[in-house]
């Protein structure tokens, strides 16, 4: 090492060399981190340590904070665009509002983040009926005159927004009604936003089609939107809808208990059965085990047939032969 620094000094690359406990601690932190970011591939699959950050950012409403947060437990990110039409490929975001809930649907931040991007009046005068009246109407186009804000701004804005709570990569779920098609114009309006989110999404309106269809009775009941057709206000009907899905569609862990104790019973069975060996997707192991029996119960009929096509064609021969034979006598 003493050499090597000696010649690199006459090169005059002392400098650059770092002593040797530094760059231990360079590679140690490094491989740590290398380490943790792969346990977190799949935040849905592996237990989570608390992870505590620092963020400084800057909201829609231009308020500077720094704020110490923890993770969120199953964090879903509810997001709402008013857009100056449907085709992703050529219209734009002018309204964004985005409120995040945990796991339970509690709202971590009442204020959210909600911004208005500017686009020229040329753009405005363009779009169809429905728009020109419903975002003249709701004060919107007026809104997005005033507004000095570039897409560019609000991406930035939003994903910081979004970072402050849910530091961690591929976490956040983005969830709405009809979210798809939002995530469609983020996509190309704020790409770096969705990269941050996980790929799943939750569409409350998918849900809402399962129960028309599943329980018709009960989806007749379901509360009326109030249609306001503004960013915010859809957000929280879309979380209204959601919790109202959970308490009077969806089963509850109390509900679903005893069925859950009898099916983990059987899965550990299956387990048992199969050598107790666990490849961390027991619940298949039933079904693959039935499906296995039956190839080799296919396999054993297929084979006592073949063996009895055998038989007959040498009983044909023998016959053959012996009257061969006694033509030939």
């Amino acid at each position: 090492m003493r050499g090597y620094i000696s010649r690199a000094s006459s090169f005059g690359l002392k400098s650059r060399i770092r002593p040797r406990n530094q760059l231990l601690q360079t590679v140690t932190s490094r491989f740590v981190n290398t380490e943790a970011s792969t346990k977190r591939r799949n935040p849905y699959l592996t237990s989570r340590p608390i992870d505590r950050v620092k963020s400084v950012m800057s909201t829609g409403n231009s308020k500077e904070a720094t704020v110490e947060s923890k993770d969120i437990s199953k964090p879903i990110v509810w997001v709402d665009c008013e857009m100056t039409g449907l085709d992703h490929t050529k219209d734009n975001i002018i309204e964004i509002c985005c409120i995040i809930t945990d796991g339970d649907l509690n709202i971590v931040d009442e204020e959210g983040y909600e911004s208005v991007v500017h686009c020229d009046k040329e753009i405005l005068e363009g779009m169809d009926e429905w728009c020109v009246d419903h975002h003249g109407s709701s004060g919107l186009t007026q809104k997005v005159l005033e507004s000095s804000k570039t897409t560019q701004q609000v991406e930035d804005e939003l994903l910081a927004y979004v970072q402050k709570y849910i530091p961690t990569e591929r976490k956040g779920v983005l969830a709405g009604n009809t979210v798809h098609m939002d995530r469609l114009f983020m996509l190309r309006e704020f790409p770096k936003v969705v990269k941050h989110l996980f790929y799943r999404i939750i569409d409350v309106s998918t849900i809402m089609e399962v129960s028309f269809r599943h329980n018709s009775e009960l989806a007749s009941v379901f509360p009326r939107k109030k249609g306001a057709h503004t960013a915010r206000a859809d957000i929280l009907e879309s979380i209204a809808q959601l919790k109202w899905y959970r308490e009077h569609y969806l089963k509850s862990t109390d509900e679903t208990k005893e069925f859950v104790t009898k099916r983990r019973a059987e899965m550990e069975k299956d387990n048992g059965d199969n050598g107790g060996q666990d490849n961390g997707d027991s619940g298949v192991s039933g079904v693959f085990n039935a499906v296995k029996e039956s190839a080799l119960q296919a396999a054993s009929s297929l084979k006592a047939a073949a063996s009895e096509a055998a038989s007959a064609l040498r009983n044909d021969e023998k016959e053959g032969s012996s009257a061969k034979k006694q033509r030939v006598e």
